[in-house]
């Protein structure tokens, strides 16, 4: 009963062109998703799953210098190639991990990870709603209920969204959110990497802190410093 974490990455990006690779004080964003995704305690198994567009040799050749597990799939299908993946290293269940997420929480995923086996989970969620800021929200996957999930007739925009046919059916499967418990306020916060503004708030907060596994509450109080110095440079 293998368990995966899955980070999905591709390189092309409408708001901010090949992110993936991006430098973020020294590390380029995947990077930093990785050296992460390697605190994610109860994990068998560490995958890049990219598509297999000509654009994303460039993911993974550096996914190969890493030492990381490399899957591609299909380049807008990302229901089938999560699938995919699941199959060709034999997981039982996943987390998935956004290659744009360069703060997320490891602590949380394997929290995670716990409570979709304790409980045996289609999934496990933290966006059920969503309590966390964006950039920090986690999920774990069941590959048997995904495997349901891919065998029906789905719109695409359902295709594009792994988990996206999970919640507006929500009823059909069993889900359990967990919502953020700490004091910490994440009202307007945003620690996703999607354009160029993201782009220098994660460059400022990794020039700030000293370790690639950095305890969240500290990430979130830069995050709320950096909004500060930038709503005070807007006026």
């Amino acid at each position: 009963m293998s368990v995966g974490a899955i980070i999905f990455s591709r390189h092309t990006s409408f708001r901010l062109p090949g992110k993936a690779l991006l430098d973020i004080y020294g590390r380029c964003l995947l990077g930093r998703v990785i050296d992460r995704s390697k605190h994610i305690e109860g994990v068998d198994k560490l995958i890049i799953a990219t598509s297999i567009d000509v654009e994303d040799d460039s993911i993974v050749k550096f996914a190969e210098a890493e030492g990381i597990d490399v899957f591609r799939g299909s380049l807008d299908n990302v229901v089938e190639r999560a699938l995919a993946a699941c199959e060709c290293f034999n997981l039982t269940r996943f987390a998935r991990i956004c290659g744009d997420r360069p703060f997320f929480d490891p602590e949380l995923v394997s929290n995670l990870i716990q409570i979709h086996r304790r409980y045996d989970l289609d999934l496990a969620t933290t966006t059920f709603p969503n309590t966390f800021a964006p950039g920090l929200a986690v999920e774990v996957i069941s590959t048997e209920a995904l495997r349901r999930v891919n065998g029906l007739f789905l719109e695409n925009e359902d295709r594009e969204h792994v988990t996206k046919y999970f919640y507006s059916h929500a009823k059909d499967f069993k889900i359990k959110n967990i919502e953020n418990s700490s004091n910490i306020d994440m009202e307007g916060l945003h620690l996703a990497v999607d354009d160029k503004d993201d782009l220098k708030r994660a460059r400022w907060i990794a020039s700030k802190i000293n370790t690639t596994h950095n305890d969240v509450d500290n990430i979130v109080s830069l995050a709320k410093k950096w909004e500060d110095i930038y709503n005070l440079g807007m006026k």
